[in-house]
């Protein structure tokens, strides 16, 4: 491959990981709605098999995710296999961000958010034992407070 398709796979898999990661953010808001509507007050049966569908599509994404990480890093690999006399002045830039405390920031937010969202998602469905009393969000409650 050449360099230019080498960077475009690149900017690819990070398209890729910013759709995958809005898929588990909707899939996340998707679990709260459930358990402050329902699942809260579920057998723990039914909340068990909840979660484990919800683990199952949340490891899915993960997995794609890992399989992007591998694409892209096989493809920076190839980018650092070129003669540094011979890479464009953009792929060695590319190169020093890749190696920069910045990436490895966002890296380790990326991956640690994923397993927080687990987390909380698994506190909330679990041991969070919902509101004391029903929210009204009706417009007469919003009149009664002011």
């Amino acid at each position: 491959m050449t360099e230019i398709e080498l960077v475009r796979l690149i900017q690819q898999v990070q398209e890729q990981y910013g759709s995958l990661f809005g898929q588990i953010i909707s899939i996340n808001f998707a679990m709260v709605v459930a358990v402050w509507y329902f699942l809260h007050r579920a057998r723990l049966a039914f909340r068990i098999a909840a979660f484990g569908f919800y683990l199952l599509g949340m490891l899915t994404f993960i997995g794609l995710m890992l399989l992007q990480a591998n694409v892209k890093g096989t493809a920076l690999a190839a980018l650092q296999a070129i003669p540094p006399g011979q890479r464009s002045q953009f792929t060695a830039n590319l190169l020093a961000l890749q190696d920069s405390w910045l990436f490895h920031l966002v890296a380790l937010f990326q991956n640690a958010s994923l397993w927080v969202l687990i987390g909380v998602t698994g506190y909330l469905l679990f041991f969070w034992k919902g509101a004391s009393e029903p929210v009204k969000l009706t417009p007469e409650s919003e009149t009664a407070s002011r």
